[in-house]
């Protein structure tokens, strides 16, 4: 993540405008907790959350990303960095009132520019992530991380696979929405976004992925905002 690819320029541009979008979109409440969400895996939620926290803390002191995908981890792959000690770990040895990076589990890790993104990948596996991720310790973890942090940027589970992306839908501010555009079912797609919807979840926008380019054969990444008519 940390190195230049041959075409990061592009990608740099198509998340500074992601973010541009989400900074516009807080003319009436502010959007500190962002969940990245997808129906399915392999949709391209956790490159998503990866690169929009990246080009976050490109702009802004304290940003967090959080793995909270504990079935299938992959911020830390994405990354390149140590899973040893993550999210399910900090929540175990959660204290009230402590700082954030007071935790072991808390990396910062640096790009070039000279700017660096905090980052909790998932950590240990565990036999309940419903229950991790719907725990009161964990509510009361991002609390503290919202005192802490400028945005909170959450690699959750997808949708359509187990309930545990559920339960985050209440502690967030807002829900990007990923779509796979070679292989996303539109029918599960629209499903899942309502069952985001009804659990309270704000859908601020849809991030379309595997965008095939007219002028070439690369794929890239479209952005669509306005919540309900992108599920449709």
């Amino acid at each position: 993540m940390a190195k230049k690819k041959r075409n990061q320029f592009d990608v740099d541009e198509i998340y500074r405008s992601l973010r541009t979008n989400i900074e516009f979109s807080q003319m009436d409440d502010a959007i500190q907790v962002i969940n990245v969400v997808s129906t399915v895996p392999n949709e391209g939620k956790s490159t998503v959350a990866c690169n929009l926290a990246r080009i976050m803390a490109a702009k802004y002191k304290n940003v967090l990303l959080i793995d909270c995908d504990l079935r299938n981890a992959s911020v830390h792959k994405t990354l390149g960095i140590s899973n040893r000690c993550g999210l399910t770990n900090i929540i175990s040895e959660f204290r009230e009132g402590a700082s954030i990076h007071s935790y072991e589990g808390v990396q910062d890790v640096q790009f070039d520019g000279g700017y660096a993104l905090s980052v909790i990948t998932a950590g240990h596996r565990v036999p309940n992530p419903s229950e991790v991720l719907g725990s009161k310790r964990l509510a009361k973890f991002l609390n503290q991380a919202r005192q802490e942090f400028g945005y909170i940027i959450i690699d959750c589970p997808p949708v359509a696979v187990a309930s545990d992306a559920i339960p985050l839908c209440n502690v967030s501010d807002g829900v990007l929405y990923v779509v796979n555009a070679k292989s996303s079912d539109k029918r599960k797609v629209k499903t899942a976004i309502g069952d985001v919807q009804r659990n309270g979840g704000h859908v601020i926008g849809v991030v379309l992925n595997r965008v095939e380019s007219i002028e070439s054969s690369n794929y890239g990444y479209g952005y669509g905002y306005g919540g309900e008519e992108n599920g449709k």
